[in-house]
This record gives C-alpha cells, structure tokens and sequence, in this order.
C-alpha cells in the first residue's frame, strides 16, 4: 500500500511530520493522503490514526519507506478477541490517553499440547481516550 491509497476520511489520532517538534493533532478532521508522496520532504515520521465511522485503525511509520498497517475492526478473523488498554501519551498536548486495541487470535501451541492458545498479533489504535 502507498501512503497516496490511504482513503480520505474523518481520522482522530495525529500525524508528526518530519519537520515538527509536534505532531498535527486531528479531532474527527477529514485528512486526504491523496496528495502526499512517496519521497515528499517533509514526509510522516509516525502517525496514528482511527477512522471511528468505518472502524478502521491505521498506523504509518517511515524507516526509509513508508511502513502502512490498515486494519479494518469489522472484519476480524474468526476467533479473534479485542481487549482494551490506554497509554499515557508523550508530546500529544492536550491528551490524557491514548486507546488502543489488542487483537490476539487463536493458534496451535505446540508448548500446550497442541491446543489453541490466544496470541496478540495487533496493536490496533482507536482514538484518544480522554
């Protein structure tokens, strides 16, 4: 996924560009990636963002290249669980917590007779919880 395919919606979360002490702050605010390219400087170092009328979770970090997780809350896997936890934020004025979701699904563990054991795959933002 290119950071351009990432669809225009209304996102809480925020966005640190590489040029900024702060990161960009949104609040429910319509943010289109439509225009931001690949080797654009300044580019996103880090950004979390939640889209809460689609249930999506979306986390980009730039190494290099952009690293882009998508993930669409409506459609977990069979199995999976969602456990709620907040973080205390670092540099988010304003912002008491930060929401986050654990997504752990069932594997075979070998260590556990081979039965199903939950492991966490995601950590899956979901706004601000202040």
């Amino acid at each position: 996924m290119k950071i351009s395919d990432i669809k225009k919606r209304k996102y809480e979360g925020y966005i640190w560009y590489s040029d900024k002490q702060e990161p960009q702050i949104l609040h429910g605010v319509e943010f289109d990636f439509a225009g931001v390219g690949e080797e654009d400087n300044p580019f996103i170092v880090e950004a979390l963002l939640f889209a809460p009328d689609e249930n999506v979770s979306i986390t980009i970090r730039h190494t290099g290249s952009y690293l882009i997780k998508e993930f669409d809350m409506n459609k977990l896997p069979e199995g999976a669980e969602l456990v709620e936890i907040t973080y205390l934020p670092h540099r988010l004025e304003g912002e008491k917590k930060l929401g986050f979701k654990q997504l752990w699904l069932p594997e075979l563990d070998e260590f556990c007779e081979n039965m199903p054991v939950l492991k966490m795959k995601a950590l899956l933002f979901t706004g601000f919880a202040n």
